[in-house]
């Protein structure tokens, strides 16, 4: 070995210490120093900074990292979890700034495993890739269990592991090993047992998942301890809940039945013609649909009360044991979930808060208790933290940092803050394989044009249908003011309302909310005529009325009300409640069905899916069949996109940019709920910026990753302060631009 193949080993070594400290050596050129000068200033500055990780903890200890499957924690889920809430939250630290780079099972865990970036470990989707040739030649060969074995941890891995997983084989660097086969199940499923095949069916007590992963997690633990307690263990205990089918252990089947957490304030906001092609294309939830979410999400709240008692019975056994002082323990999941957010009936793959934001809890020797930290922590994070706290350095493949750094900034402890970097503010977002885009100048000017309210309404108001005076049927007529600008009059004598309890509008109601009526009722006829596809209800919001309370223009859309009259009293459940005819059930039931895919042909080219029937549950509390079945389309393919999601003491946003060249913009400090892309708040210099730092973590590499995450110093002009500044960029007016 020359030079300066040798130094480029050692290199790389002192690249990983270095980052985990946090500085940087100086290093001469070459021809400055000899042989032996440099092979003494490589290993000298690979042990210093070898200490400094090693520090982070006094020895080697236990470390539990527990996963859940699709949790939220934007709907509420955790408020329903006591004792895991009481175990974690109030003996540990939240990190409330939890998230996952990318909203996807498969890509989710297998950054989880190898703390990579999914385009760096390349596994992009649920399907084909997923336990692909690449995963199993390459990462599956460098994730933390092999790294944790090397280290002379004794692993174990119990529960889900991979959605493509075929149970032929045990993956490397686990010495436990009780993983289902594919997906998430509760009944009726295999398992690879430590290279053995193992089939489970439909009895509770032998064969109900959760419970099953929680029973032999504690069986490893105990044994351990008696025959190996010299040895550190690393365990990794894989939930299946709250997955579908979402069934819950039978004695947690009657709980939740009024609980609609779900219902946020994105919940049933719908159309979204401000935002990527799918959400402009899907209308508010009819009844159905709204049964629908209300129950699953009833049924993702029971299965999580198994995890919660698993969780207690780990810890109790910990205490038993006398191992509690002695072990960290880690709580997330893959990613978040919604349930009716922006007319979506269920799923995840969305760049939204409710999809990519996730539980994130930590406990264990020196971290704090009862303590909150709202710092941008992810999923690539967790790797590097379990080697951390393993004494083992971070290898330079790794893209995260250890959480273990954070807590030490947090308490500002000279021994170990002044060496460490300021945490990053910014995480990427991404979905999909990047492709090569037009210059973000180019995107934002074609996108104004064609979404800009004025300019859809001024085309829309050019035909001469809406010209007319309020003739028999018409419901809308446009008219050319003074100002020169087109304006929207409702005729009212043409609606149809029978309901005492809504407050009758007068002609000078909001007219921003007529405008929004027009172009979505609009946009219903426009995709009728024109035979494109769309879902749910779009155009038809004098169905719905608004809540009680005072709420914008924007957020009266999609919401349902309480009052007595309202869509609330013909909820399809209530229905069966009041045993309605037959016929007149049937003939509501065919009036909620219009815009829709029929269940027998719920299919379309790069469009994701699923028809519900009443045979799709089989565990109380079930589908009535009288609901019948429905067709809805949960993702597309052009759902492709790549974010930067940043929070620091300034700003609080999430930026993104789709294959379609769609661009969106969502400042949380005026917007949490993500109703308003905001876009064309920004100057253009800013837009260019944020697309340069997007493009630059897109490709990043190794460290790279973290120096393109850290806040960067915005060049003039200065990011426009939405707090001060409310306008949908569908109202902004061309002319400012």
């Amino acid at each position: 070995m020359n030079c300066g193949q040798l130094e480029k080993y050692l290199s790389e070594a002192i690249g990983v210490t270095l980052l985990i400290g946090g500085q940087m050596s100086e290093r001469n050129e070459c021809t400055f120093m000899n042989w032996n000068s440099r092979v003494v200033f490589l290993f000298s500055t690979f042990v210093f900074s070898t200490n400094a990780v090693i520090n982070f903890v006094d020895s080697q200890h236990n470390v539990i990292l527990i996963l859940t499957d699709d949790q939220d924690i934007e709907l509420g889920s955790m408020n329903f979890m006591p004792k895991t809430t009481q175990i974690m939250k109030e003996r540990g630290t939240e990190f409330t700034s939890g998230y996952v780079t990318t909203p996807i099972c498969c890509p989710s865990r297998s950054t989880i495993l190898t703390g990579l970036y999914v385009h760096n470990h390349h596994v992009h989707t649920n399907n084909g890739n997923c336990t692909g040739v690449e995963w199993r030649k390459v990462h599956e060969k460098k994730s933390i269990g092999v790294y944790l074995q090397n280290a002379g941890y004794r692993t174990a891995y119990l529960g889900k592991y991979l959605n493509e997983y075929d149970g032929s084989y045990i993956p490397p660097g686990w010495d436990e090993w009780h993983a289902i086969v594919k997906n998430s199940k509760f009944y009726n499923y295999s398992m690879n047992s430590n290279g053995e095949r193992e089939k489970f069916g439909f009895e509770y007590e032998k064969d109900y998942f959760t419970d099953l992963v929680t029973n032999r997690s504690l069986r490893f633990i105990e044994k351990h301890i008696k025959t190996r307690a010299w040895q550190p263990f690393a365990l990794i205990i894989s939930y299946p809940a709250p997955h579908g089918p979402e069934d819950p252990a039978p004695q947690f089947a009657h709980m939740f039945e009024n609980e609609f957490s779900h219902r946020t304030g994105s919940w049933n906001f719908a159309p979204n013609p401000d935002k990527q092609w799918l959400l402009q294309r899907t209308g508010k939830m009819n009844e159905v649909h709204i049964s629908f979410t209300d129950l699953l999400h009833r049924r993702r709240l029971q299965t999580l009360q198994s995890v919660d008692e698993g969780i207690e019975r780990l810890f109790n056994l910990l205490r038993e044991l006398n191992q509690l002082w002695n072990t960290y323990a880690i709580y997330t999941s893959d990613h978040g979930y919604h349930l009716g957010q922006f007319g979506l009936l269920k799923g995840k793959n969305m760049p939204y808060e409710f999809d990519i934001r996730v539980p994130f809890f930590m406990r264990g020797p020196g971290i704090p208790r009862n303590v909150s930290l709202h710092e941008m922590v992810t999923n690539v994070d967790i790797a590097p933290t379990m080697l951390a706290i393993a004494g083992v350095s971070k290898p330079a493949r790794m893209n995260g940092r250890s959480l273990l750094e954070l807590v030490a900034l947090k308490k500002k402890k000279k021994k170990h803050a002044e060496a460490l970097k300021p945490w990053r503010d910014t995480v990427l977002i991404e979905r999909g394989k990047m492709p090569k885009l037009k210059k973000i100048r180019d995107r934002y000017i074609k996108q104004k044009k064609k979404f800009n309210k004025e300019n859809r309404l001024s085309k829309e108001c050019k035909r001469r249908k809406w010209q007319r005076d309020c003739v028999e049927g018409q419901l809308w007529k446009c008219y050319y003011t003074v100002e020169d600008r087109w304006r929207i009059y409702k005729c009212r004598d043409n609606w149809v309302d029978q309901c005492p309890c809504r407050k009758k509008r007068d002609v000078d109601d909001d007219e921003n909310d007529n405008v929004d009526e027009f172009l979505d009722h609009v946009d219903q006829e426009n995709f009728s005529l024109e035979n494109e596809w769309y879902q749910g209800e779009i155009g038809d919001h004098d169905d719905v009325d608004e809540w009680s309370h005072e709420v914008s223009s924007r957020q009266k859309r999609g919401i349902l009300s309480k009052c007595s009259c309202s869509r609330n009293m013909s909820h399809p459940i209530k229905l069966l409640e009041r045993k309605l005819s037959k016929k007149h059930y049937l003939k509501y039931k065919k009036k909620l069905q219009t815009g829709s895919l029929k269940p027998k042909d719920c299919s379309l080219p790069q469009m994701n899916c699923f028809t519900h029937t009443a045979s799709h549950w089989k565990t109380p509390p079930l589908w009535p069949e009288e609901l019948g079945e429905f067709c809805f389309c949960q993702n597309c393919n052009n759902n492709t996109y790549w974010c930067l999601r940043t929070k620091n003491e300034t700003h609080n946003f999430l930026y993104c940019e789709f294959v379609t060249e769609f661009i969106s913009f969502y400042d949380f400090n005026t917007d949490p709920d993500q109703l308003i892309n905001a876009v064309y708040s920004l100057e253009i210099g800013v837009l260019e910026q944020l697309s340069e730092q997007l493009r630059m973590l897109r490709k990043c590499k190794n460290r790279q990753c973290e120096i393109w995450s850290a806040s960067q110093k915005l060049r003039s002009p200065k990011l426009v302060d939405l707090r001060v500044n409310e306008k949908s960029f569908l109202n902004y007016n061309l002319d400012k631009t």
